[in-house]
């Protein structure tokens, strides 16, 4: 089931701050820590996507993430962050993002289900 949710920030705070990865940042600065997934195409860009496989990242805005962080990149650029979470961690997530107000993003819950969901983090221009 897919599921979309849009958040919209009320705080003048910076998301971009929290990000270990920047949109916008060549492929180059992860390559050796990327495993290679099958590419997705979304609005007639097609998108190369990897699961970062260090390890060194376990939480996202203090909330423990489940699984790998997928990058998406396009012509070697950043373009979109994926974390998954267990489904409980939802509602602790929408409090946490509300304090963010970053009109340059765009926010996603999606393949919401019983057990996990996934939020995906891109540049509005995508």
């Amino acid at each position: 089931m897919k599921k979309h949710t849009h958040f919209n920030g009320g705080m003048s705070n910076s998301l971009l701050k929290e990000f270990r990865f920047k949109i916008g940042e060549q492929y180059e600065l992860n390559e050796f820590n990327l495993k290679s997934l099958e590419s997705t195409f979304s609005n007639g860009l097609e998108y190369e996507n990897y699961e970062y496989i260090k390890g060194d990242i376990i939480t996202f805005l203090g909330i423990e993430i489940y699984g790998n962080i997928i990058l998406q990149y396009n012509t070697d650029i950043l373009c979109g962050i994926i974390y998954s979470f267990e489904i409980n961690k939802l509602s602790k997530l929408v409090s946490r993002l509300e304090k963010y107000s970053d009109s340059n993003l765009i926010l996603k819950v999606f393949e919401k289900n019983d057990k996990h969901f996934k939020l995906v983090i891109k540049n509005y221009k995508d």
